[in-house]
């Protein structure tokens, strides 16, 4: 350290002084973090994290250590629980069973396999008979991978007819109806469908629905014989005759029909056919009576209403035909 004399010193003492590189502390209380180092290396700030981090490194020691020991021991306890489920199959069965469990929803997925509305079309009302009339509307399933479920009833004048159920056969049409309207004549029926319902045919089961529907459904009418006003019951009915025939392989029991009644190839009236059984080439003579006056048939058309996708439409001697 130098030795420097005050001149103005009047003493003649020496006086000691700093020299002007050395920092310069005030007298009282030292406040570190006003330092302010000559070789500007580093900042007050830098100082006080300085010493936070001399105080508390060994509780930062500990949060270090501890954090460690529990990602250890996390990965330990995933590791145990990953190899038990592969060496007992844990994952393997829940992975089985979910995927026997699970049921794709494709109609969400694509348009393509969501089913189209059915269509209503030819919706008219015939004379039955004295102060009764039929109501009938004509159906297209467009859908040839979707069986139709559905209520239906007609509105006639404000007036709702009783709801009934039925079906429509995947790609199919045909009428429905309702027979026996009173009072019905000047009105235009409309009908209505409730409670649509669309089962999905599965192509696994059913490559072609169409062949599979025409091979179960080949009914045939031949010697079709209609004649005119026969005293029955003391009023003058139309008969129509004709031989139907069950040319498919297989039986049914409790069948229904609805017979088209056609002038010059237009529909004009509607009759029901019920047969308590019917046997695979089995030939049935038909006698129907139609009340409705001043008509003149001049051929029909056959509708069968039967879901062949339901075992219990055959007969018990027959081979199974539904799905």
């Amino acid at each position: 350290m130098l030795n420097i004399f005050n001149p103005n010193n009047h003493n003649g003492s020496k006086m000691l002084t700093p020299p002007p590189s050395a920092p310069v502390v005030s007298a009282g209380k030292n406040d570190f973090t006003k330092y302010t180092d000559p070789t500007k290396e580093f900042t007050s700030q830098e100082l006080k994290w300085s010493f936070w981090y001399v105080k508390h490194k060994a509780l930062l020691y500990r949060i270090l250590v501890i954090s460690l020991v529990s990602i250890d021991v996390i990965f330990l306890i995933f590791g145990l629980w990953k190899w038990g489920s592969y060496l007992l199959g844990w994952q393997d069965s829940q992975r089985v069973q979910a995927s026997l469990s699970a049921s794709i929803n494709y109609t969400g997925i694509h348009p393509r396999y969501s089913a189209q509305p059915i269509q209503a079309v030819n919706t008219q009302i015939f004379s039955s008979r004295e102060n009764k009339y039929d109501a009938v509307a004509e159906l297209i399933n467009p859908n040839n991978r979707f069986l139709a479920k559905f209520d239906y009833y007609f509105v006639i004048n404000g007036a709702k007819t009783p709801s009934q159920k039925t079906f429509l056969l995947p790609g199919t049409s045909r009428p429905v109806a309702h027979l026996g309207i009173k009072d019905g004549a000047d009105g235009a029926p409309i009908i209505v469908l409730e409670n649509i319902k669309y089962e999905r045919i599965s192509a696994h089961q059913i490559s072609d629905t169409g062949s599979w529907q025409a091979e179960r459904l080949n009914f045939q009418v031949s010697d079709f014989v209609f004649l005119k006003s026969l005293a029955q019951e003391g009023q003058n009915t139309d008969a129509l005759q004709f031989k139907l025939t069950n040319a498919s392989p297989y039986s049914y029991v409790n069948t229904d029909f609805y017979v088209a009644l056609l002038q010059n190839g237009q529909m004009v009236g509607i009759l029901p056919l019920h047969l308590d059984f019917i046997n695979s080439l089995e030939t049935k003579n038909i006698d129907l009576r139609n009340f409705a006056a001043g008509l003149s048939i001049t051929e029909i058309a056959l509708y069968p209403i039967i879901n062949i996708y339901d075992d219990s439409v055959f007969l018990m001697s027959s081979p199974t035909g539904g799905i």
